[in-house]
């Protein structure tokens, strides 16, 4: 069930093997062992992973085939996926990504209040 667990949400959430082998630092051999159920990982691994993937260790062993969401819509889980999966990134350059990111957002918020002021004007002079 664990190993079934594992594989599951990994596709479901998008990620590779090699992304979660990079966060576990571990092998990827050792992290698809864990997929296979050749192998199973040790508490404190199965701890990190749960914080990985957001659910509680628990959800590994349930019955039930539900896969737990920690955000509100896809959206959300989406943006808390790449962030967890840019946890493996050095700090130096994933802060340099992160303000790449927020001033990408920045300009299209101002772009997107522009056209709205615009459009505003144009219907109020009509």
């Amino acid at each position: 069930m664990l190993s079934d667990r594992l594989k599951t949400i990994r596709k479901k959430r998008r990620i590779t093997q090699e992304e979660v082998s990079v966060f576990l630092d571990v092998k990827r051999q050792t992290y698809g062992a864990y997929e296979r159920g050749v192998s199973t990982p040790d508490s404190q691994t199965l701890k990190k992973l749960a914080d990985y993937f957001g659910v509680s260790t628990e959800y590994f062993f349930r019955e039930d085939n539900e896969l737990p969401s920690v955000v509100q819509n896809k959206d959300e889980e989406w943006l808390l996926m790449l962030a967890r999966r840019a946890e493996a990134i050095p700090p130096s350059q994933r802060e340099r990504i992160i303000k790449a990111f927020e001033e990408n957002i920045d300009l299209y918020l101002d772009a997107m209040n522009s056209s709205d002021k615009r459009t505003r004007k144009r219907k109020t002079s009509e």
